[in-house]
């Protein structure tokens, strides 16, 4: 009986430590907290085979990083297609700062393909290794980052006469594939 009570009890522990962190109750100020949104240029085949407009793909991008950069977070977006070399490019874009939330988008998440499953694998890898610290949270389009971060990063305050910074926007993708302008 004993030995069965300490195999439940270890079996309880292990399952405990294998849960993921609770939803953060400790609030920060404006200006504190460093967010990173990858996910797929508007312009890649994979973007437009799932029926999206990658011009309206990109508007939203914009604005939706400008309102999390309004609402007081500090933010890079890192745009990059499945063809490219993950850890050289955004590896390099990881390094160097404390990232409070590394957020995929939908385009790479949403995907039934093979290519961008591995390519999202990748990518939590790469947050796993270089922003260790770091929320993953997941937004459910291109104008729905700043909800995903407030979900794991709720500020202390309004933020309105204290924005964010504007720590970057890159896109790499290879000129073969992503041909298409908009």
């Amino acid at each position: 009986m004993v030995a069965l009570i300490s195999l439940v009890s270890i079996a309880l522990i292990g399952s405990a430590a294998a849960l993921p962190p609770a939803l953060p109750t400790k609030k920060t100020g404006c200006g504190e907290v460093n967010v990173v949104l990858t996910g797929l240029p508007p312009n890649h085949p994979t973007v437009i085979a799932q029926g999206y407009d990658p011009k309206a793909v990109d508007a939203g991008l914009k604005a939706d990083g400008a309102n999390v950069i309004k609402a007081g977070y500090n933010y890079m977006l890192v745009l990059l297609g499945p063809e490219v070399d993950e850890p050289a490019t955004l590896g390099k874009k990881l390094e160097g700062t404390m990232w409070s939330v590394a957020a995929t988008g939908f385009g790479v998440r949403g995907s039934n393909t093979t290519e961008l499953t591995y390519h999202m694998e990748k990518t939590l890898q790469l947050f796993r290794e270089k922003a260790p610290g770091a929320a993953l949270a997941f937004n459910r389009s291109p104008v729905s980052t700043l909800e995903a971060i407030q979900r794991w990063a709720p500020l202390s305050s309004d933020c309105a006469d204290s924005p964010g910074k504007d720590l970057g926007s890159e896109t790499f993708c290879d000129a073969t594939v992503c041909t298409q302008s908009f």
